[in-house]
Formats: structure tokens, sequence, C-alpha cells
């Protein structure tokens, strides 16, 4: 009997912003499955597009890949939520699941990234690449969860391999890359300078021209650490902060990640 192939997922979805009669729109969106996005939705006269993110087909599967693309023209604002979870499963043919974004604000315009979880599953591969353009006065707040698998399953850092990419450019010179790379049996993850008891791993990337005026020193000593949840924060050259999140808990640290989220949001 012949052996049935499964056909690769490949989700696409290309999005546009631009400011129209005080709003910013979303006039040019191309969406293959299983990726889509909402229309905008609006908080009352905040002229910032909100759009959801969604992933119909539940998970990647071995070799599957998801491509977005964003772009910001001038003056644009837009705030970009995911659904739900990115749950990758096992790579039963050895393939290495990808998901790339491009991101390119232009002047002026402004994009928040809200994150939500990226669950990788036992025998699971994953590849995510984000690379991001800024113009002069473009402002970005980008946010990144990773857990260690379904810890409530018991399946903790039993993924093959899992490596996230951040590039960050601001006028075309090179801010930031961070580069996160596990593989499990090959490093002792738990040891002293990798996680040590942390589970979940936890990112927020500001770059702003206003960001050499927020008190990085009142935002950590605000930040509500302890009991398994550790956090840092730096400033970067170029008008950027980083905050890294290391915690036990899914729930705290995704709470408490996105309280600070919204309280940087609310100071650019």
């Amino acid at each position: 009997m012949s052996k049935v192939t499964r056909r690769h997922h490949n989700g696409k979805l290309d999005m546009v912003f631009e400011p129209r009669r005080g709003y910013t729109r979303m006039p040019h969106v191309f969406q293959q499955p299983p990726l889509k996005a909402s229309r905008e939705l609006y908080e009352g006269s905040d002229p910032t597009a909100t759009v959801f993110v969604m992933e119909s087909s539940g998970g990647m599967v071995a070799g599957d890949r998801n491509d977005i693309t964003i772009r910001l023209l001038p003056g644009s604002k837009a705030r970009i939520i995911q659904q739900s979870a990115l749950k990758v499963y096992r790579s039963h043919t050895g393939e290495t699941c990808v998901q790339s974004i491009d991101v390119e604000l232009e002047e002026e315009s402004r994009l928040e990234w809200m994150p939500e979880v990226i669950i990788p599953f036992a025998d699971s591969k994953f590849l995510m690449e984000t690379t991001i353009h800024l113009k002069k006065g473009a402002t970005l707040l980008w946010g990144e969860i990773i857990a260690p698998g379904r810890e409530m399953r018991g399946e903790v850092f039993d993924f093959s391999s899992l490596k996230s990419m951040m590039k960050i450019y601001v006028e075309e010179e090179l801010l930031a890359f961070d580069s996160l790379r596990f593989v499990p049996d090959n490093l002792h993850l738990n040891g002293l300078g990798l996680l040590e008891d942390a589970l979940y791993v936890g990112s927020i990337w500001l770059v702003s021209e206003k960001a050499d005026e927020i008190d990085l020193r009142a935002i950590h000593e605000a930040m509500n650490v302890g009991d398994g949840l550790r956090a840092g924060v730096t400033r970067l050259a170029g008008n950027a902060v980083h905050c890294r999140f290391l915690g036990v808990n899914q729930w705290r640290l995704q709470q408490e990640l996105k309280r600070v989220f919204s309280e940087l949001a609310a100071l650019i």
C-alpha cells in the first residue's frame, strides 16, 4: 500500500496600513490559509487600527511555513494581536516548521505586536525569523513568549529544536540582534547561566524617539518579580529598550509581561 504524503501548509499574510480620514485603515491585505486577518477594530476615537491574526489550522506540523509581512505607511498606527497561542506539533518527518515575519515601519508610524505563547510540542522543530525595519520617527513595541512545551501534560523541553531570531534595523543600521536557540538534547537548559529553574522566556522590544525619557529604574522597581519570576530591563543604544522575563509559571509571566507592555505603550 502506498504511503500517503501530507501536503505542507504555506500560510501567507500581507498587510499594509495607511492613515485615511483620521483613522488608520488596512486597504491592502492578502491572505492565504491557514493565516487570516480580521477587519480593523477601533477603541472609541483612538485612530489606531487593531487587527487580530488567526491561524485556522490549529497549529503547524512538520514542514509547514507561515510568512507574514506588515507595512505601515507614514503616520499609520496599528496594533496586531495573535488570536491564540501558536502550537507547533511533532515533526513526524523530521522537517522544521518555519515562521517568517517581515515588518517595515515608515516615518512617524507606530506598531504594537501583542504577544501570545509559542508552544513547541514533543519532538517538534521550529524556526522563527523576525526582521523589522524602522524609518526615522517610527515607534515599535514588540512582545514574545516561548513555552517549554505542554507543561500540564508533562512535556517540558521535549521538543527537538527551537530557534528564534530577531533583527531590528533603524534607517538600515542594525540596532539589535537577538538569537535564542534551544536544543534540549545537546544543552542542559537548567544549567547555571542558562535558564536554570525557569521554564518560560518572555521578551519585550521597544524602539522610540521617546525611549530616553522613560525612567527604567521605576519600570524595574515596579516589576512584580519573585516566586519563580525574574525580569530585567536595559537601555540600548539608538533609542531602544529591551526587557527579558524568565518564569516557572506561564500565567504569572504572561500577566506581568503584558502589564509592562501596556505601561510602556502608555509612555510612548
